[in-house]
């Protein structure tokens, strides 16, 4: 996506969405299975110098794996112009893409439409700084 489209889209506050308390992290071979009735999977793609940013080692991965709690803000958007009656209108998943001044944050829908928004890097980092990590993994800077 080109620079000028990223500029483009309206910016929003991502802790309207997440809850960091209520946001987890997950190995990568766990996004294979459901999360909880409430959650959404998460797909994050970052590049490794904002890995680099982060209190935890993420073994310069350029994709973490996470579920996030469906929030009123996300029952919204499932709503609007983006619901679809055929399929529910249910969200299948969201990602958060690094773009470097600002993070596309795409809803994908079941019926194949998705949503697009801008988030600020600084609150994708302390999204993923205060989410819950699994504690068999360890995910601390030394």
């Amino acid at each position: 996506m080109t620079t000028e489209k990223v500029n483009d889209l309206e910016i929003v506050p991502l802790l309207s969405y997440f809850d960091p308390k209520k946001f987890r992290l997950i190995p990568a071979d766990a996004q294979m299975f459901s999360g909880g009735i409430s959650e959404v999977p998460v797909h994050i793609n970052l590049h490794a110098d904002f890995g680099k940013q982060l209190d935890f080692d993420t073994r310069n991965l350029q994709k973490l794996y996470g579920f996030g709690i469906i929030c009123k803000e996300m029952i919204v958007v499932n709503q609007g112009v983006y619901y679809s009656p055929k399929r529910g209108g249910k969200l299948r998943l969201v990602e958060l893409n690094d773009c470097g001044e600002l993070w596309i944050m795409k809803f994908d829908f079941y019926d194949a439409t998705s949503k697009l928004y801008a988030v600020k890097p600084n609150v994708v980092k302390e999204l993923l700084n205060e989410a819950r990590k699994p504690a068999f993994l360890d995910y601390t800077v030394l």
